[in-house]
């Protein structure tokens, strides 16, 4: 083994130690919305139908204009995030009405629930804006106040109607945690972008650890020949055509608004495995994918290993719901695009064998006769 595939060996592994050693400080960063989330806590009280205090706010400023997201939190003692659904208004007493207002006491937004964890999208203007929680246990205070404030005669009428006022009669306490963020559209992007990056190191670095130390073996080079290599620049620029297609239809696909249906990370992630598979079905349909000094059987073997992660991995975001969200493709499905793009390799790998298999036995048949 020369020097210099040493040095690279021993700078490949130790960029890698770090990145890996240094992955678990990401869950030590604070996020930007856990930097401006305020929090604070309040005890309500109930009696006979009375409650103190009638209200709660906190002010929060907006300096940007733009689509924003507003975090509410309002979670009674002995419950969680996870757990919240399972609390009824009637179980602390009563229910609560949110309203976010501007400078000029105009609702911007307002919600009727109970105890909540809600997240939501507003667009804000620059300017000072408060968040007003509403407590009620009697039905007339409720009606009057959605009717006038919040929603028309009508639909206050229903509210009434769908709510057992007569069970918010329990006196008591309620000890409230409360959270409220709101988050600009950029703000929000940091820390996922963040993610994003950091994964992409280490998995280019992991590709790089292993290469050197897996697959090449004590021979750091590889062999084609030339025919080989002819036929991997003509992969190389069908690949590239094909990738250059698929960006300018997204970039078509996003001044026409229909980019929308998924996260950008998608897009042209899918114009990058379609000229890789574009690339790699070539090579391997013509015989010039692996080098001739390649052990193909473990690199077979790792290519199956990462698309079953992925299909794992995939499979666990369908089940959990986070492909599509608001109706929007995520970028969680890139696991599953990956998958798609190994089977697409082992699929010509096969065809390819059987070809091969066939041309064999017609060749066998021709000196036979």
């Amino acid at each position: 083994m020369n020097k210099s595939t040493i040095v690279r060996r021993i700078i490949i592994s130790v960029l890698f130690a770090a990145v890996l050693l240094a992955t678990p400080l990401l869950f030590v960063i604070k996020t930007p919305r856990e930097k401006k989330t305020l929090k604070w806590t309040s005890t309500i009280e109930i009696n006979d139908g009375n409650l103190n205090p009638k209200s709660n706010s906190v002010d929060f400023k907006v300096d940007k204009a733009g689509e924003h997201t507003l975090y509410f939190s309002l979670i009674p003692d002995g419950y969680d995030e996870d757990s919240i659904g399972e609390v009824k208004p009637s179980d602390i007493g009563f229910i609560t009405t949110f309203t976010v207002t501007d400078s000029d006491n105009e609702v911007v937004y307002s919600s009727t629930q109970g105890a909540i964890f809600l997240e939501t999208v507003v667009y804000l203007k620059p300017g000072n804006y408060k968040v007003n929680y509403y407590y009620f246990a009697d039905e007339d205070e409720f009606y009057d106040f959605e009717s006038t404030n919040i929603v028309s005669i009508n639909e206050a009428k229903q509210m009434v109607k769908d709510i057992n006022f007569l069970s918010f009669k329990e006196n008591g306490k309620t000890v409230f945690n409360y959270e409220f963020c709101c988050l600009n559209k950029e703000d929000g992007l940091v820390f996922p972008t963040i993610m994003m990056a950091w994964g992409l190191t280490l998995g280019l670095l992991f590709g790089f650890f292993v290469a050197e130390f897996i697959f090449l073996g004590n021979d750091s080079k590889k062999k084609y020949d030339e025919r080989q290599i002819i036929e991997q620049g003509k992969a190389f620029k069908i690949g590239f055509f094909v990738m250059l297609i698929t960006v300018e239809a997204v970039i078509i696909l996003n001044v026409s608004g229909l980019a929308t249906v998924a996260d950008y990370p998608v897009f042209y992630q899918t114009a990058v495995f379609l000229g890789l598979i574009t690339y790699a079905v070539y090579c391997i349909w013509y015989e010039s994918y692996f080098a001739i000094n390649e052990k193909t059987t473990r690199v077979i073997i790792f290519f199956a290993f990462i698309a079953l992660i992925n299909l794992v991995i995939g499979i666990i975001n369908i089940i959990n719901g986070q492909i599509i969200v608001d109706g929007r493709i995520t970028f969680r499905i890139l696991n599953l695009f990956c998958t798609v793009f190994f089977v697409v390799i082992f699929a010509t790998m096969l065809l390819k064998i059987i070809s091969n298999s066939h041309k064999s036995s017609n060749e066998e048949e021709e000196d036979d006769e």
